[in-house]
């Protein structure tokens, strides 16, 4: 008996020896396919099943146990675009392969992912993108979010406030508040950060911006309806860091220093890392025509903050991120007294605390993911608005904001006619406003519920997206539904045809520009909600198309798109009178409608290897459907253009880098003749009266030089002018009783830069 157990044993262990002799291994290395290294902690995994491995510190990998068979290698590496290689084996073998793998194409921003939540070759998108990069921060010297916006098609940023110097960004002629702002995807930025978020999030936390032009509101919410700018901040991809140094003189004489800060840490496998920035900026005021009183406010603002990821396995990611503004800003006279000491002055000195927690988690086969995320933010204002030395004109502001999101994402090979992608997701917004100054106080509550799906179907040749939304907002009392389409069709191999409707809606409720009170006339300017206030809606539809040439030696894009929307029950503002303590009241009522049409021209040149050229246009108008009265005379006639929306602008740029030591940026905005209204109080000013303005070309000239230190470290020294030629609005209000808000022109006059900044090679 004992022999024949035995023999079975034995049996046995010769089956499985055969066995496993007959399974085959996968042995390879990665490398950069630009500096041929090797490459540690790259996944690499076999499609459609479960075997993976990665890379170890000399950049060799192995996939054992696999039977006979063709197989694709697919790899994922942080920076880098993935690839996917076919790879046979035959039975009790081990096939060696090599595998190159290249950085992603920052410099042509061919990857966005704001358009459907995912990473995605923005020539196959349904909806277009327009992606903000570094470089071009760098070559138009772009300190903050604000200078860098001004150079992308259909984009116009605006200084709004003489005194404080506030800004917003309009997408395709309407107002900033038609725009929904993000950060990681994020909305954080509520209506009082929103007021300065965009000239104080400093461009060396911003790995880039991607903005969405049209109704976005299906994926990203209700105030949507003119665009989507999502700011993405730095992820950690290597060992490096970078210390910069800019100073600026306006107009020659007023300084304007700014101290950036970066380093990211990654662990050899690529599986946790974390990058980290500090910004330092003072700018002193800048008084235009000698009177006392301030065009530019002076500046003190210190940023700070972290983004994180860790991998605890192939399938989960987890995301930490905090950052801190902190500002002072004051415009008017007397800037070194109490602002009750001065005859005007806005000062704000504010500070914001946010930060996100996100987790991500991927089936085996990367077909399902489940992505949750929260994000909180506080902010705290302590404010003064006023003139003639008014005591009341003191004020604070807080705000509490929280967002959580979970999203579930399903791709299948085939839903009823093509290989599509099932998103599922809810979003939870909460908001705590409390602001008081002069004879307003606001306490404002927010709470929005939102449910969406979206089905995208997606080939080489088609990609076609059906989505809604449903919003139930405290302030309205019906569910608000949203509905999206879009699709984009590819003619041979070059051209691209688009399409796309949306629909969107605000709610009735304080928004950032309400929260600023300018001073015109020596006296405070309060907006207020009228009486039965409805929500606004609208209607958008877009259209057009790209065409794209590339090959190794010449790469060109161009795109034409046409633009509608329509907007109902309008906001609009109105003065209507004067409180208890003279101050002027706004008020915030619902007009007929309006609507804005257009078209946005934007190409991208690169004719050789050291040369890139980009440029935008939009022609357009924004108009009422019925004339809008903006002063209380009655000898101002009402007005249908909706004002400060030029019907043209836009924009070029130019980088040219022969030599790898030094490089020529060119750069301009272009800002068409628009409407300003200008309220009567300063000398000379007597009535209430409706300008037309000139148009303005601001232009920079940048000069780089490079070298470096040692093998590991580089230098770059800089300078240039910006506004060279000096296009300033001439016409600036003087003394006490200016209107702060008579404001069209550039945000800066002539402005030498020089700058130096180290880094990591």
């Amino acid at each position: 008996m004992k022999k024949i157990i035995l023999l079975s044993f034995y049996i046995l262990y010769a089956i499985s020896s055969i066995a496993q002799s007959k399974t085959s291994s996968i042995k390879g290395h990665v490398l950069d396919g630009q500096t041929e290294e090797h490459l540690p902690g790259v996944t690499v995994y076999i499609d459609k099943t479960k075997h993976a491995a990665v890379t170890d510190e000399t950049g060799h990998f192995s996939i054992d146990k696999m039977p006979a068979g063709t197989y694709i290698l697919v790899t994922q590496y942080i920076g880098y675009a993935p690839i996917r290689q076919e790879v046979t084996i035959g039975q009790g073998v081990t096939r060696n392969v090599t595998m190159y793998i290249e950085p992603e194409n920052q410099q042509l921003g061919e990857i966005a992912v704001t358009a459907s939540l995912r990473a995605l070759n923005r020539k196959i998108s349904p909806v277009v993108v327009n992606e903000l990069t570094t470089k071009t921060f760098e070559a138009t010297n772009s300190v903050s979010l604000s200078q860098g916006l001004n150079y992308m098609p259909g984009l116009r940023v605006e200084t709004n406030c003489q005194n404080c110097g506030t800004q917003e960004v309009r997408i395709n002629g309407l107002e900033g508040q038609y725009s929904q702002m993000l950060i990681d995807g994020q909305a954080v930025f509520t209506s009082l950060s929103k007021m300065y978020g965009l000239e104080q999030m400093p461009t060396n936390m911003i790995e880039q911006v991607e903005v969405i032009r049209g109704g976005g509101s299906v994926l990203y919410g209700a105030n949507a309806i003119g665009g989507v700018i999502n700011v993405i901040t730095k992820e950690p991809e290597k060992n490096s860091y970078q210390a910069k140094y800019n100073m600026s003189l306006i107009d020659g004489k007023s300084a304007d220093n700014i101290l950036s800060l970066n380093s990211s840490f990654v662990d050899r496998t690529k599986t946790s890392g974390i990058s980290l920035f500090a910004n330092m900026r003072h700018r002193n005021a800048w008084d235009a025509n000698d009177d006392g009183f301030s065009e530019i406010g002076k500046n003190k603002a210190t940023s700070i903050g972290f983004r994180s990821f860790t991998k605890p396995t192939l399938n989960d990611k987890l995301t930490l991120e905090y950052h801190y503004i902190s500002e002072y800003r004051r415009g008017g006279d007397n800037l070194n007294r109490p602002p009750h000491e001065a005859e005007i002055a806005e000062t704000t000195d504010y500070s914001i605390h946010a930060g996100s927690v996100g987790y991500v988690h991927s089936s085996d086969d990367n077909k399902r993911k489940l992505t949750v995320n929260g994000s909180i933010q506080k902010t705290g204002r302590d404010s003064y608005y006023g003139g003639g030395r008014d005591l009341n004109g003191y004020g604070n502001t807080s705000e509490l904001a929280a967002t959580g999101t979970v999203r579930y994402e399903v791709n299948t090979d085939k839903l009823l006619f093509m290989p599509a992608k099932f998103t599922v997701g809810f979003t939870q917004e909460y908001t705590n406003l409390h602001d008081t100054i002069h004879s307003r106080n606001i306490k404002q509550i927010l709470n929005v519920s939102s449910l969406y799906a979206q089905n995208e179907w997606r080939d080489d040749k088609l990609t076609f997206i059906v989505g809604i939304r449903g919003d139930k907002h405290n302030k309205l009392s019906n569910v608000n539904i949203i509905p999206r389409s879009s699709i984009r069709y590819r003619v041979g191999e070059k051209v691209n045809l688009r399409a796309a409707y949306s629909m969107g809606y605000r709610a009735p409720e304080i928004i950032a520009s309400d929260l600023d009170v300018p001073v015109i006339g020596g006296k405070a300017t309060i907006t207020v909600l009228g009486e039965n206030l409805k929500r606004e809606y609208s209607n958008a539809i877009n259209g057009g198309f790209d065409y794209t040439l590339f090959n190794n030696k010449f790469y060109s894009y161009f795109l034409v798109e046409g633009f509608y929307n329509k907007i109902n029950r309008v906001f609009i503002v109105e003065e209507t009178g004067t409180d208890a303590m003279g101050n002027i009241i706004m008020t915030r009522k619902n007009g007929d409608g309006a609507y804005v049409y257009g078209l946005n021209l934007e190409t991208t040149i690169q004719p050789i290897d050291w040369l890139e050229l980009q440029g935008g246009f939009t022609w357009q108008r924004s108009r009422y459907t019925e004339p809008v009265s903006w002063s209380s005379e009655s000898y101002v006639e009402p007005v249908k253009k909706m004002l400060r929306s030029p019907d043209t602008y836009g924009f070029f740029s130019a980088t040219a880098t022969p030599k790898k030591s030094y490089a020529v940026s060119l750069s301009g905005v272009y800002t068409g003749s628009m409407l300003a209204p200008h309220f009567a109080g300063a000398k000379g000013i007597e009535k209430d009266v409706t300008v037309k303005t000139r148009s303005f070309v601001d232009m920079t000239v940048k000069l780089s030089y490079f070298f470096n230190l040692n093998a590991t470290n580089k230098v770059e020294i800089n300078g240039g002018i910006q506004n060279m030629f000096n296009q300033i609005q001439k016409d600036y209000d003087k003394g006490p009783n200016r209107d702060s808000e008579y404001i069209y022109g550039p945000s800066l006059p002539r402005t030498f830069f020089i700058g130096l900044k180290i880094s990591s090679i």
